[in-house]
């Protein structure tokens, strides 16, 4: 896929340049407020200890939180306007997003001897903690979008219906929670890799200069749970809004 956008990406804007009114290049940093959606997704959930040798390997049983944390990224902009207003455009750049899910048990290893080698797996050993965890993933996002502008006195409106795709780096459990007596048991546990995220977009930019204000809703079309094993009904999905500046190069 990333082959092709590529290919296709170059050839699309050479072809557009010839009939647009202009060409407009410009950067953006946003940060905005991600969580996960779906009936799969969840509150609260437990953190499970994964070894009894060096690093637990602490992780939380169901990391896909629907409690909002914040996320952040970089980005460069592509855009064609022609004469009638209409826009075509690609928006490519590096997110770092996290969504949090509250913490309320932890379940450690707990084995007992049964006879000189055998061991065998003790009574339920969890108890109460608090905290949370995020789930992080770094990703490469490439935004296609169309679009019409309004001109609006001094300030350009552009609404911008198009789509994310997120190539996801890597991904992780990150957090800490306590327990009752004041003991820390932190979280950081490298996830396998996620899923390519396909999120459906709807954006707004307000532009006056080379200066511009921006806001995005992406609802996420891409099941991060279609690989879990049992149920077939488990599902949940990202959802992401976005607030950002940019500046216009050309």
């Amino acid at each position: 896929m990333k082959k092709y956008l590529l290919i296709i990406a170059p050839l699309m804007f050479s072809g557009l340049k010839l009939c647009a009114q202009k060409l407009e290049v410009s950067v953006q940093a946003n940060t905005g407020l991600f969580h996960f959606a779906g009936k799969s997704s969840t509150a609260t959930t437990q953190v499970l200890q994964g070894s009894i040798t060096g690093d637990p390997m602490n992780r939380a049983n169901n990391p896909y939180g629907n409690k909002n944390a914040f996320g952040y990224g970089g980005s460069i902009q592509v855009q064609t306007i022609s004469k009638g207003g209409f826009i075509v455009g690609l928006q490519g750049g590096y997110e770092l997003l996290r969504s949090k899910v509250e913490v309320d048990k932890y379940s450690p290893i707990t084995t007992v001897l049964y006879g000189d080698y055998l061991p065998i797996a003790a009574n339920d050993p969890s108890f109460t903690v608090t905290g949370h965890v995020a789930f992080q993933s770094q990703s490469i996002n490439l935004n296609p979008y169309i679009g019409y502008r309004f001109q609006l006195s001094k300030v350009n409106l552009d609404i911008l219906p198009g789509m994310d795709i997120g190539l996801i780096l890597n991904s992780k459990d990150k957090g800490e929670v306590k327990d009752k007596d004041g003991k820390i048991y932190k979280v950081d546990y490298k996830r396998s890799k996620a899923p390519t995220d396909i999120r459906l977009r709807l954006g707004a930019a307000a532009s006056y200069g080379r200066y511009g204000l921006n806001a995005s809703f992406a609802h996420g079309i891409s099941n991060y749970m279609k690989d879990m094993v049992g149920d077939a009904s488990f599902n949940t999905h990202s959802e992401y809004f976005r607030l950002g500046l940019s500046y216009r190069l050309l």
